[in-house]
């Protein structure tokens, strides 16, 4: 018995059924299907009866009286009808049966790692043309496949993992999802040798086409630089790589000069970016002595991609010398077979290393020949320079005794001229001594008859600014008394003033019924104001 549905009184279906892949693949198509860990079923809403009686009855499966009846009155209600479940299942079913066993398909490998952290990856597998994309198709690896896949690989060395750009054989089974109606399928086995064989026979074949062209060998012809103390390095920024470069050149002690052109070094890019670089050091070949292209260690599939017609020709004709330190020890691309091959990254900043130390022990020694025969000139030169000597120390004792004279007669007529100065300057200082007491007195008799003088002068001034001041002062007093008022009501006029003693000088002053003063030459008149007179 393959299975068996019960129905229950919560308005659910129970699916019990002994393990099997394709059963599983079967119920997971089942619309609101899920599964309860705690009893081991699948439990279905009774409202998909109808969906679940014809799916499963032709897997074997047997159903309950309650499950009969609910499918009874589902089929009366439904007609001819069909779910859109019913019909994705019907079509798996069409799709299954085309597709009755697994089949093996070639693509490339595209979206994996967006979600090859997960237990179930999901992924496309692409048919590619010159023109760009050809086909499609949505693939499933669960995690039991997914497990024998690895473990396989490990058995194998790693020559390989799964990854975007890779091209693989897979044995896969076609399925449709029911419940998303999506075509896709489900990845079951790989086929290794496929994929290592396929980067075998590129390889090869690059390599024929390269020979052809006679371009194999043609860069390790060139002479290897005897100081490349100038280094291009193309690799990956921030690289294991070339960090392992940079540290080996720099514990060498020489002065090196390192540019580093950045470069994708796995995946489709890698071709073009490492073209991109060769091309800049190319531009610049006067500025540099030799040229890097390093990577670090992988698969064999992620060094593939140096595997490339285009990347050897480049380096083939490059104008420097070009090293290659692409891997592991045991592996082999393209590059390798048309540049200056090393090992490894670490290997590659060796060899430069290395001949910068070879240039320097070839050059050390031919110092060392220089030394010897300089010693030799410079004995011969120490004879001559001896006899030199001795020639030069007599003539310069009989200098010196010729200046040791000179300065004699030189000092006593030194001392001769400097007691007479201090005689002259004693004699000046007895002279000042004297007069100077006099021409004090003189100085101060003159500065008495001064001060004596200026209180008469003083007074003198004082007076005179007096009586300019009082007639100014005078000045003043008269203009004031012409602009005095009073001045005006003499000459007959008159002046109104309000209560509050102001003057009226506009009409809006004094408003209708307003007292007014009227000061006269004799008198003073009390008036009322009649308001404003129009003119």
């Amino acid at each position: 018995m393959a299975g068996r549905v019960t129905a229950d009184d919560k308005g659910q279906l129970k699916i019990e059924f002994p393990y099997h892949p394709g059963l599983v693949q079967l119920v997971k198509g089942l619309p609101g299907r899920r599964w309860s860990p705690d009893t081991k079923e699948w439990i279905v809403p009774a409202e998909s009866t109808l969906t679940v009686v014809e799916t499963l009855k032709d897997a074997g499966f047997t159903f309950d009286e309650g499950v009969l009846r609910l499918y009874e009155a589902q089929r009366g209600r439904a007609g001819d009808d069909l779910t859109i479940s019913q019909l994705n299942l019907r079509v798996r079913t069409a799709v299954s049966a085309a597709f009755p066993s697994p089949v093996w398909i070639v693509g490339e490998i595209s979206g994996f790692a967006k979600s090859s952290h997960k237990r179930v990856v999901d992924f496309q597998l692409v048919e590619r043309g010159a023109g760009g994309t050809v086909a499609q198709v949505t693939a499933v690896l669960f995690g039991d496949a997914r497990q024998a896949i690895e473990a396989r690989l490990a058995r194998e060395g790693d020559p390989f993992r799964l990854e975007d750009e890779l091209t693989v054989r897979l044995l896969v089974l076609v399925d449709l999802h029911a419940e998303w109606g999506a075509y896709r399928v489900i990845v079951q086995d790989l086929d290794v040798s496929y994929t290592l064989g396929e980067a075998a026979r590129r390889r090869e074949e690059i390599l024929r086409q390269l020979t052809a062209e006679w371009l194999i060998g043609r860069n390790r012809a060139l002479s290897f630089p005897p100081v490349p103390l100038r280094v291009g390095l193309i690799t990956s920024l921030g690289s294991d790589a070339e960090r392992d470069v940079l540290q080996t050149l720099h514990e060498s002690g020489f002065a090196f000069e390192v540019t580093v052109h950045g470069a994708r070094v796995q995946g489709r890019a890698t071709e073009a970016s490492v073209l991109n670089a060769l091309t800049w050091f190319r531009d610049n070949a006067d500025a540099f002595d030799l040229v890097l292209i390093c990577r670090g260690g992988g698969s064999r599939t992620d060094l593939g991609w140096f595997d490339s017609l285009a990347l050897g020709r480049a380096v083939a004709s490059f104008p420097l010398a070009v090293v290659i330190g692409i891997g592991h020890e045991q592996d082999r691309s393209v590059l390798d077979e048309v540049g200056w091959r090393a090992k490894t990254p670490t290997a590659a900043a060796q060899l430069v290393v290395q001949q910068v130390q070879d240039t320097l022990e070839h050059m050390q020694q031919a110092v060392t020949r220089s030394v010897e025969l300089a010693a030799l000139a410079l004995e011969r030169a120490r004879r001559d320079q001896r006899e030199r000597s001795t020639r030069v120390s007599r003539s310069a004792r009989r200098a010196l005794e010729r200046a040791a004279e000179h300065l004699a007669r030189e000092q006593r007529r030194l001392a001769t001229a400097a007691r007479g100065f201090l005689r002259a300057g004693r004699e000046r200082l007895a002279y000042w001594t004297s007069a100077l007491p006099r021409l004090a007195s003189v100085l101060l008799g003159a500065e008495g008859a001064h001060l004596s003088r200026a209180p008469r002068r003083l007074i003198g001034a004082s007076r005179r600014l007096l009586a300019l001041e009082r007639e100014r002062v005078n000045a003043r007093a008269r203009r004031l008394a012409l602009l005095d008022p009073r001045r005006v009501v003499e000459r007959g006029y008159t002046i109104l003033r309000l209560d509050t003693g102001s003057a009226v000088t506009s009409a809006d002053q004094a408003p209708p019924g307003t007292r007014v003063r009227a000061e006269l030459r004799r008198g003073m008149l009390r008036l009322r104001s009649e308001g404003d007179e129009e003119t």
